[in-house]
């Protein structure tokens, strides 16, 4: 597009690469107000995005060597609307209603194009899908499929793997549901690249795409103490990705993991972000990492779950709740 009548300031200021480390260009999207339109325009980078102003509005410092397109983030995103957050009386209701949000997804999916896919992440929401027996009966599994929002780099039947753990929990209960499985190596890059290209090979009547992103009927999100969800932590670079990849690798533990991209996740027809639940490290769930993902001001490359503010619905028990603002609890 043309880019005219309007300007785009930006200063940037740029930390050196470690010795040996290229000098990588990422580009920076950018919109005239009020224009749903935007252009891109190349944002200096040496490894290390330095501190970047566009349009007057300060953004944060992504950290890590890039492997594709990085986008600026806000300071600060608006906090998450009252009505996107649901509060249940205890963890019981939360996985039953969590559940029932599946058997609808799924369901009404089928009844539209014939198939539906999930998306689902590990700890704590297995086991909240291991009790929905009752919620999610009637659910044609055979016509699904089924991917993991992130993954360890490790074997199938590991200890350690999400696929293992929902074997044992649940899924020898969904006969036919076609899995999207890991590769079985330790090699983060060829895992992601062998994970995106299972989901691409899957019929645009089973897995829809749209802005070359796959949309999945629905995406259950777990958040963590430091705000990460899937495998985006805070102050690394894939939180920032704007490559147009699905599946990112992220080297940063041993073994190495795999995840969908920020894009992908918050391109499923529906989001549900779930917490719920007390126990003696947490007597009071996760009531401080949900009062900063829903409604605090650190921004998302400190607190990556903020980024989901604009898409997300928000499950969530009385103790997760307990510190939300008034307008959240009512």
């Amino acid at each position: 597009m043309a880019m005219q009548g309007f300007v785009v300031p930006i200063a940037t200021r740029v930390v050196q690469p470690a010795p040996g480390l290229p000098l990588q260009v990422p580009r920076l999207s950018v919109a005239p107000r009020g224009s749903r339109h935007s252009a891109t325009v190349p944002l200096l980078a040496a490894g290390v995005i330095g501190l970047v102003q566009a349009n007057s509005s300060r953004r944060r410092a992504v950290r890590g060597p890039s492997r594709g397109r990085l986008h600026a983030l806000p300071a600060t995103v608006p906090p998450a609307a009252a009505s996107s957050v649901i509060v249940m009386p205890d963890a019981d209701a939360v996985a039953s209603n969590l559940c029932k949000q599946v058997a609808k997804a799924c369901k009404d999916a089928v009844a539209e194009r014939g198939a539906f896919a999930l998306a689902i992440p590990g700890c704590s929401i297995l086991k909240m899908l291991a009790g929905g027996t009752a919620e999610l009966e009637g659910i044609e599994w055979d016509k699904g499929v089924m991917a993991y929002v992130n993954h360890k780099c490790v074997s199938n039947d590991d200890a350690a793997a999400t696929h293992k753990k929902a074997m044992d929990l649940f899924l020898s209960g969904w006969p036919g549901l076609k899995v999207i499985t890991m590769g079985g190596s330790g090699e983060g890059e060829a895992e992601a690249q062998r994970y995106e290209a299972e989901l691409k090979a899957l019929p645009e009547t089973t897995l829809p795409r749209t802005d070359g992103m796959p949309v999945f009927d629905i995406c259950l999100i777990g958040v963590g103490d430091d705000g990460h969800f899937g495998s985006l932590y805070p102050g690394r670079q894939e939180i920032a990705d704007e490559s147009g990849r699905w599946v990112l690798p992220v080297d940063m533990k041993s073994p190495p993991s795999i995840t969908l991209s920020p894009k992908a996740m918050m391109a499923a027809k529906t989001v549900l972000v779930a917490s719920a639940g007390v126990s003696e490290k947490y007597p009071m769930g996760k009531s401080e990492a949900m009062k900063t993902a829903i409604e605090g001001m650190e921004g998302p490359q400190a607190f990556p779950a903020q980024v989901l503010r604009s898409t997300a619905t928000w499950l969530l028990d009385e103790a997760a709740a307990s510190k939300l603002s008034p307008e959240y609890r009512s």
